[in-house]
């Protein structure tokens, strides 16, 4: 039986009974689609909104020292940065439609997943750089108008912070995403295997 033309949207529509938990499979990857979409959208419109946050802060404060304003600007290219990856995800999952057929609903799904793992790797990478350094050029400025144990402070709980982020919450957010793009895809690859067969 040749697959090429196979097309999900006509397996799900005919209730076969020896295609097993299609309706499951289905509903599982049309709501991974829109649970990622609303996420994309959210993630966007939070970082957005910081960024109109800092120009805000920057344009209304005055600043004495130049370290502060390099600061403010890593902080946005950070965020610029990873608002441009993040809408990278948001065009490959628009694009993820169940309707097209079996090898190119694959081909968007492992898209979306190695966007991912680029976004989860090299691209938080190079925003966590850009953004420790910002705040470090930041809180100068700050630091020196504070007592020591002040600055103290505000470098090691800013700092921390950071470490907690990146060391555990980073790693669980990412075994998360892949787990549940994983499944998705591995189901879909068996039911491409099963009709093979």
């Amino acid at each position: 039986m040749p697959t090429d033309n196979i097309n999900f949207q006509d397996i799900w529509n005919k209730k076969n009974t020896d295609i097993p938990n299609i309706q499951e499979i289905k509903s599982s990857a049309d709501k991974y689609k829109k649970k990622q979409l609303r996420f994309t959208i959210c993630h966007i419109f939070s970082l957005s909104v910081t960024a109109v946050m800092i120009i805000f802060i920057w344009n209304v404060i005055d600043f004495k020292m130049f370290t502060t304003s390099l600061g403010i600007v890593l902080i946005l290219i950070a965020l610029a940065m990873y608002i441009y990856l993040v809408s990278g995800n948001l065009n490959v999952i628009r694009k993820i439609n169940p309707s097209i057929n079996n090898q190119e609903y694959l081909a968007s799904l492992k898209k979306l997943q190695h966007q991912q793992l680029y976004m989860q790797t090299k691209g938080i990478s190079i925003y966590y750089v850009l953004l420790t350094t910002g705040f470090a050029f930041y809180f100068y400025e700050f630091a020196l108008r504070m007592s020591t144990l002040g600055g103290i402070l505000s470098y090691g709980l800013t700092f921390i912070w950071l470490t907690v982020a990146w060391f555990f919450l980073r790693p669980r957010q990412i075994k998360k995403q892949n787990e549940k793009i994983s499944k998705v895809i591995h189901s879909l690859e068996t039911i491409e295997k099963d009709l093979r067969e």
